[in-house]
């Protein structure tokens, strides 16, 4: 299908979805908090994590950059032929951090990658989610799965699970759950004859966490947007994995730097839709909008400014160097030390 049939579908399966939830704004706010108890505690959820992990006898690989990533992937794919990368969202942005080039699909993989839509601190358990009940039977007679995990899919506590993977589903897919899911822990599993291994990733993501007035966007990175996204109107391409919707363009911006890629906000429109398929409480738009505030501050100041706020000291003790002496004073007066 294409994007318009996409599109109308879901929104038909979401009204019929958001119908049967009896408090679907109690519920957003409540898993808001969840999220942001995350954001504010993170260290210690994700030490907690690795600690009830090896309780298991097993344990993680922690890769905070792409050097570490690459070496941890390469280290338990080195001895399959047969590899298959699923369509998750954090093997999506693992793959595009990492800039690899992955094989084609495999009829039976011997070892295939997947992402962890939740991994919970205090059981140390992951949770995978799947499109059809083939890619899972796929994916659980692999000899190896390898799941990947961003620091951003962390929940605290193992209860909270079922609010979240449902509000995740209805507003991902427009239905009340998933196809299949996994829930399990890394190691050996009992009844599969996979070994399961978790690489942990950052990849840019702890970025999100540096402003604290734009904390409540680091919820959204382990969000996949529904097909609602006006960014893929007119470019309509779900197979390719290196296409970025509004939502993953704009967050991209604030891992990354504001000023240096003040274009994805600048120029990117639809955010007061998105605001409506997002499981959050949190308005998109007026995150954006601070963030464009704080680019527009930045132009206001004028280049003498500018210079002043870099080199105060110079300026000062070179006066002669400002064609009119008297109004280097008046500023100098007014925003250096005093009378010269």
């Amino acid at each position: 299908m294409g994007f318009t049939e996409d599109h109308t579908a879901y929104i038909k399966r979401l009204q019929a979805s958001l119908a049967k939830i009896s408090d679907l704004d109690l519920a957003r706010k409540r898993l808001t908090y969840i999220r942001w108890k995350v954001s504010e505690n993170l260290d210690k959820l994700l030490f907690e994590f690795e600690t009830n992990v090896k309780k298991n006898d097993a344990g993680i690989h922690w890769c905070p950059d792409q050097a570490s990533a690459l070496e941890a992937l390469n280290k338990h794919l080195k001895p399959f032929k047969k590899i298959e990368f699923y369509r998750h969202n954090a093997v999506n942005h693992f793959i595009n951090a990492l800039d690899l080039n992955i094989p084609e699909h495999a009829e039976d993989p011997e070892a295939v990658v997947i992402g962890a839509k939740f991994i919970m601190a205090n059981t140390g358990n992951f949770y995978s989610v799947f499109n059809s009940s083939a890619a899972y039977e796929k994916a659980i007679n692999a000899k190896k799965i390898i799941v990947i995990a961003g620091i951003d899919s962390v929940l605290a506590l193992q209860s909270e699970l079922f609010l979240a993977k449902q509000l995740y589903a209805v507003f991902e897919t427009g239905k009340l759950h998933y196809e299949a899911e996994i829930l399990g822990r890394p190691g050996r599993t009992r009844g599969l004859n996979a070994e399961i291994v978790l690489l942990l990733t950052d990849l840019g993501k702890h970025n999100l966490l540096d402003i604290p007035v734009h904390r409540p966007l680091f919820s959204l990175l382990n969000f996949d947007l529904p097909p609602v996204c006006p960014m893929q109107q007119l470019d309509y391409e779900p197979e390719n994995r290196s296409k970025q919707d509004t939502l993953t363009y704009v967050l991209y911006a604030f891992m990354n730097g504001l000023q240096q890629h003040r274009a994805h906000l600048e120029g990117n429109y639809g955010l007061n839709l998105l605001n409506q398929y997002l499981p959050y409480d949190i308005d998109l738009y007026e995150q954006i909008l601070d963030a464009r505030a704080i680019l527009h501050q930045d132009d206001r100041n004028s280049l003498i400014d500018k210079f002043m706020d870099t080199d105060k000291s110079s300026a000062a003790l070179h006066p002669k160097k400002f064609g009119d002496l008297a109004k280097f004073q008046k500023y100098a007066e007014r925003n250096l030390f005093g009378k010269l």
